[in-house]
């Protein structure tokens, strides 16, 4: 509030009031009376305080009086003169504040008497901060970083003091009276990461804040964070959180889909869904879902994730040098995490468009235990002619697929869970290139599929240590049908998939923390095959799509039994501003077949086994060297068993040994702003050991590969990555590779049927208000390489022309782009939450390339196309 504060100063000026006469003693009259002497001042025994002029006071104006007040022998005032005046409001005040002074009596000569004084009178008007009982003055608000939605319930404790408050139901909190200093804060709840802090407290001064708390792994408790953290293992990692995936332009709404557009990520052709990271094979990436590897992350037509996106907590992207943990892989890795079901209630949510129709239903059975089950159809293939031509069907690939999971969670304790989930995914795909003459019409249908069953048991003990166990068991499917010719093409693969994970993490001391664990798989994969030797084509091959095989043809089935153990350290030791992350992975590569040569005659069935030994040291290195500031750098050998399909006696070789890989990476990342990051990587990969076709046009028995192919790729990628914050969220991506193979050490090094060069991603999404929400996605990419037809001779005996090729791999399908548009609305009401989308796929309608293809005798070269514009409309319903 605010007060007055007047200044008095007073100057003795004349005594002897009340003497009769003053006679001045002269120089030199030693006769001459002594003048007085004031042997006591007056002292101001009771102050009044002046009324300050309202007017003059609402103005700011101060002033100063100087009065002359008369005190008597007794000490009261008994007149006020002004002497020097500061207008007439002022000394009246002045004047009328005096006259109720009281003062002890001055005495002269030491006797009470009579004397004048000069009295400043000082109107000042100045802030005072006056208590008015118990005052807040520290409070906040709590929001979870990636949503920014409040956060009730979060316990914040002020460690110093020992005392705590609880947020409301928008994440308010207060405390009064903290004292002035620096204090540390603590944020904990059931299903957050712990946070501590440390806030200054200023003398009249309230400090208000507001905290982004991010929600925990599934089954990682509070204390196993603050006690032994995760180590980061990986040189380079994307992490995308569901809040903003679900938003991504092109995605209509699936949060899995979102990696598609990640950097170092390629586009893979439409109707493969297959994962292209930094120019490796398909094949050579490893896709995790809560630590449990899965076939595949995209159903066939790219369109939908095998995994219902409203069970995935987080998607994490290392395209490579990743950490010792996992392995039996040359590529990238992809870690999808499930998410913490709700605590309470049963819920569910509902979602349809053109492409097909999901759900997901979760109830709290009790406190401790919580179960979800989701799915989705697609229908595509019947509603696909209402919203394009009719007969799209006939030169686009359209995917046929459902899926469905079962997530489990039981809290044993407060420290102790249980998870258990499974997932089931199957697709169909057909691709055709159509023709007037039924016989001629060129197809190829692939059918495949998967199932796991998995638990994860977790456990934080007193000391800190933690341990997870994750047993799993699976089954995948995978058939191949091609018809370009007289003789279809058949491959059947079934594999049935046991594995266990196990790992041991605590913290060694402030600075240090190991993890010791171990990851075994076995696979028993049963292969039927019969046709064309040279069907389906192989990476390397030169070939066209629909090609008629050649004459030769043949048949096998037979039997691989694949054993890894991988048992592994990874630790994190921290030195100043340099973090270290070793790792070691060991372990042996087991391969049991059943069949090391072809079965001729009445030759009996002759087995094999194979025993490797990997070892794989990787090193990841962060050093923060300012606090916007991060430079990073990682290398690491990877291994990767034999696929069974190569393994066999009459296509393949069983005597394949496991392939090899080295990965480099360097980058930093730069924080423009908060919530504005620039990263730049460099990364280079060699492999070797790679699996080719033979050169022999008559290969030795059971040597139709062999294995002496390499590879590499390098290159670069940028990412500038705004995240959400006030509605906005986007980012710009761009990917420079070069991926190349030499299949035989006497040939030139060619392109890599898989490389693009361009890779570039800008998308952006924002929030206009009252629920409305805006975003664009852009992608240009460049196209792969294929091997040009220069000509054609006719094939009398088999009645069909046959291609001359030009050099392998020297043009390429022509450059994607492509320009995709969201429209979202979001109504919420106390019991449901609306939203209502449009995403338009392909705003140009640009028939982008994704295949060639010839006529029947390759006079003339045409494309199979992408999807034309699709404008998916669509709902989303939770409950």
């Amino acid at each position: 509030m605010r007060s007055i504060a007047l200044t008095c100063a007073w100057i003795v000026l004349a005594l002897a009031i009340g003497t009769s006469t003053r006679t001045a003693r002269a120089e030199g009259d030693d006769d001459a009376p002594a003048q007085p002497v004031i042997t006591k001042a007056p002292q101001l025994l009771h102050f009044e305080e002046a009324v300050y002029p309202p007017d003059q006071k609402a103005k700011g104006v101060e002033a100063t009086v100087i009065l002359t007040i008369a005190i008597d022998d007794k000490g009261a005032v008994s007149e006020v003169e002004v002497a020097s005046s500061a207008g007439a409001a002022f000394d009246a005040a002045a004047i009328a504040a005096a006259k109720k002074f009281v003062f002890s009596p001055a005495e002269i000569d030491g006797k009470p008497a009579p004397v004048k004084i000069t009295y400043k009178y000082a109107f000042q008007i100045k802030e005072e901060l006056v208590s008015l009982g118990p005052q807040i003055n520290f409070e906040g608000t709590i929001k979870e970083r990636f949503k920014k939605t409040p956060m009730p319930n979060v316990k914040v404790r002020i460690v110093d003091l020992d005392i705590d408050a609880v947020t409301d139901e928008v994440g308010g909190f207060a405390f009064q009276d903290i004292p002035v200093g620096t204090h540390k804060v603590e944020l904990s709840a059931p299903m957050l990461i712990t946070v501590v802090t440390e806030e200054e407290i200023v003398k009249g001064k309230k400090k208000t804040v507001t905290y982004f708390v991010e929600e925990k792994e599934e089954g990682v408790d509070e204390e196993e964070v603050v006690r032994a953290p995760r180590i980061k293992k990986e040189s380079v990692e994307t992490v995308i959180r569901t809040e903003e995936a679900r938003r991504v332009p092109g995605t209509q709404g699936d949060t899995l889909k979102v990696v598609q557009n990640l950097p170092g990520v390629g586009r893979s052709s439409f109707g493969s869904g297959q994962l292209i990271v930094w120019g490796s094979s398909p094949k050579d990436t490893r896709v995790y879902v809560n630590g449990v590897e899965i076939p595949a992350l995209y159903h066939g037509g790219g369109l939908r994730s095998t995994v219902n996106g409203d069970l995935v907590k987080s998607i994490d992207l290392s395209p490579g040098a990743y950490g010792a943990d996992y392995g039996r892989g040359l590529g990238g890795l992809v870690k999808v995490e499930t998410k913490n079901l709700a605590s309470k209630g049963t819920h569910a949510i509902i979602a349809a468009d053109v492409i097909d129709t999901s759900a997901m239903v979760s109830t709290a059975i009790s406190k401790k235990a919580r179960i979800g089950i989701a799915g989705r159809a697609s229908y595509l293939d019947q509603t696909l002619g209402a919203v394009t031509s009719s007969d799209v069907g006939d030169f686009v690939s359209i995917p046929r697929y459902y899926d469905g999971q079962l997530l489990a969670q039981l809290e044993l304790s407060k420290d102790e869970t249980l998870t258990a989930f499974g997932l089931v995914s199957d697709d169909k795909l057909d691709r055709t290139i159509p023709s007037d003459d039924p016989s001629a019409v060129r197809k190829e249908k692939t059918h495949t599929g998967f199932w796991r069953a998995a638990a994860e048991y977790k456990r934080l003990f007193p000391d800190g240590a933690s341990v997870v166990v994750a047993p799993s068991v699976g089954i995948d499917r995978n058939e191949v049908v091609s018809s370009f010719g007289d003789v279809p093409t058949e491959i059947h693969t079934t594999s049935g998939r046991y594995a266990l994970r196990g790992a041991y993490r605590r913290k060694l001391n402030s600075n240090a923390t190991l993890t010791v664990g171990a990851d075994g798989q076995f696979t028993h994969t049963e292969v039927n095959r019969f046709g064309s030797i040279t069907l389906p084509a192989r990476e390397g091959d030169i070939t066209v799509f629909g090609q008629p095989p050649g004459s030769q043809v043949n048949a096998d089935d037979w039997t691989v039994n694949e054993l890894t153990v991988g048992p592994y350290a990874t630790a994190q030791v921290t030195v100043g501003k340099l973090e270290l992350a070793p790792g070691l992975r060991i372990g042996p590569v087991l391969v049991d077949g059943s069949r090391l040569i072809p079965l001729i005659g009445t030759t009996p069935t002759q087995g094999y086994r194979r025993l490797d030994w990997t070892f794989d040291p990787r090193l990841a290195a962060t050093y923060h060297a300012t606090k916007k500031l991060l430079l990073r750098a990682g290398a690491g050998l990877y291994t990767q068993p034999p696929d069974p399909e190569d393994l066999s006696s009459v296509f393949g070789n069983p005597t394949l040994a496991p392939s090899s890989a080295v990965h480099l990476v360097l980058g930093g990342a730069y924080k423009l702003r908060g919530t504005l990051t620039l990263e730049v990587t460099a990364f280079a990969k060699y492999l070797w050991d790679l699996p080719a076709r033979s050169e022999q046009a008559t290969p030795a028995l059971a040597q139709a590969l062999d294995q002496d192919g390499v590879g590499r790729s390098y290159g670069g990628q940028l990412l500038l990555r705004q995240e959400l914050v006030k509605g906005f969220f986007g980012w710009v991506t761009y990917s420079l590779i070069r991926s190349e193979r030499r299949d035989h050490p006497d040939q030139d090094w060619r392109l890599f049927d898989y490389d693009q060069t361009h890779v570039l991603g800008v998308l952006a999404s924002y929030q206009i208000g009252h629920g409305w929400e805006f975003g664009g996605r852009f992608r240009f990419t460049s196209g792969v390489p294929r091997t040009p037809v220069t000509d054609a001779y006719y094939d009398a005996r088999s009645d069909q022309y046959d291609p001359i090729f030009g050099p392998q791999n020297s043009i390429r399908v022509p450059s994607f782009y492509q320009l995709d548009l969201r429209l979202e609305r979001t109504i919420t009401r106390p019991r449901y939450r609306l939203n209502l989308f449009l995403d338009v796929q392909n705003v140009t309608n640009r028939s982008n390339p994704e295949e060639i293809i010839y006529n029947y005798d390759f006079s003339r070269r045409e494309y199979i196309t992408g999807l034309p514009t699709l404008a998916v409309v669509g709902a989303r319903v939770e409950l």
